[in-house]
C-alpha cells in the first residue's frame, strides 16, 4: 500500500477568464424502499459532460511520519479524455505533472527528481489492473474509477443514500501480487458519488475516498471536497479542496528540467 500512497500523493499532491463558484446541490428525499437497479447503474456510470475544465484547489497531506505537510496551492486542468495537467505552488512552483492516455510524467523542484511511467508499470506495482488515464480523471471529478458490474453488488437504501456492497471480490494482479478486493460505494439521492471503500483484508489494506459539497456549475455537477484515507502499516490522509472552476482552455507547458534525476516508483 505504500506504493499506492506514493501514486496518490504524486497525482493528488501535484494536482494539489471568468472564475465561477458553484451553486450548492441540495439532496432530495428517496421516497421508495428499494432502488430501481437498472436506473441506478445507468445513472452512476453516466459521464460528466464538459470539454475543458480548469480548477483552483488547495491540498493537504497528513502521514504517520509527519503530522501535516504545508498546504499547497494547485492549478488543475483537464482536457477531457486527452490530458490532465497540474502545477503545485507554495509561493513558488514546486512541482508539475502531465497525465496522458499513454502514461504520465511529473517532476518536483525541491529534490530535482522526475517520474516517467506508463500505466502497466503502475498497475503491476499496485497489484491491480484498472488504473489508466480515465480512472484518474474520474477520481478527480467524482465518478467511479473502476469497473462496476451489477451482478457483483447488492444494492440497498440506507440513510437516504444508495449503497452498493460487493458480493464478489475483484481479483487483480497475478502470482504473489494477486489481490482480492471488496468494494462499497455510496451515492446520494441525485446519484452523485459520496464514498468509495476498497479493502483487501488478507493484506490488511484499506482505501476510503469521500466526496462532499457537490455544486452545480453551468449544469455540470462537481464535488468541491475530496478526502482520501489510506491504511496499511501506516496511515495517510489527503484532502483536495476545489475553490474555483472555469470551463476554458489554457496552455499546459511541460518539460522536465535538465539535470533532474529519474525516480523509480518502488
Amino acid at each position: 500500500m505504500k506504493k499506492l500512497v506514493y501514486i496518490i500523493l504524486g497525482v493528488v499532491g501535484l494536482i494539489s477568464c471568468s472564475t465561477q463558484k458553484g451553486v450548492s446541490v441540495k439532496e432530495k428525499e428517496i421516497t421508495y424502499e428499494s432502488p430501481d437497479e437498472e436506473k441506478l447503474f445507468q445513472e452512476i456510470q453516466k459521464p460528466i459532460e464538459f470539454s475543458t475544465l480548469k480548477i483552483k484547489a488547495i491540498t493537504n497531506i497528513e502521514t504517520d511520519s509527519q503530522s501535516q505537510y504545508p498546504s499547497v496551492g494547485v492549478t488543475l486542468y483537464i482536457d477531457k479524455g486527452k490530458q490532465i495537467w497540474a502545477n503545485a505552488t507554495l509561493v513558488l512552483s514546486l512541482a508539475r505533472a502531465s497525465i496522458l492516455p499513454k502514461g504520465f510524467k511529473m517532476y518536483e523542484r525541491v529534490g530535482k527528481t522526475y517520474v516517467d511511467s506508463d500505466f502497466e508499470y503502475v498497475n503491476n506495482m499496485l497489484k491491480v489492473d484498472f488504473i489508466d488515464y480515465q480512472s484518474i480523471e474520474n477520481l478527480l471529478i467524482g465518478k467511479i474509477f473502476f469497473p462496476v458490474n451489477p451482478d457483483d453488488f447488492i444494492t440497498s437504501i440506507q440513510d437516504n443514500q444508495y449503497v452498493l456492497t460487493s458480493v464478489n471480490l475483484i481479483k487483480a494482479g497475478s502470482g504473489k501480487n494477486l489481490g482480492s478486493f471488496s468494494r462499497k460505494l455510496t451515492f446520494d439521492s441525485d446519484f452523485n458519488l459520496r464514498q468509495i471503500v476498497v479493502e483487501d483484508k488478507s493484506r490488511n489494506t484499506y482505501l476510503q475516498i469521500d466526496y462532499t459539497n457537490y455544486v452545480n456549475i453551468e449544469n455540470t455537477i462537481l464535488p468541491e471536497n475530496i478526502k482520501i484515507f489510506i491504511k496499511e502499516k501506516k496511515e495517510t490522509k489527503i484532502s483536495l479542496d476545489y475553490n474555483k472552476f472555469e470551463f476554458t482552455k489554457m496552455d499546459t507547458p511541460f518539460e522536465i528540467p535538465k539535470g533532474y534525476t529519474q525516480r523509480k516508483i518502488n
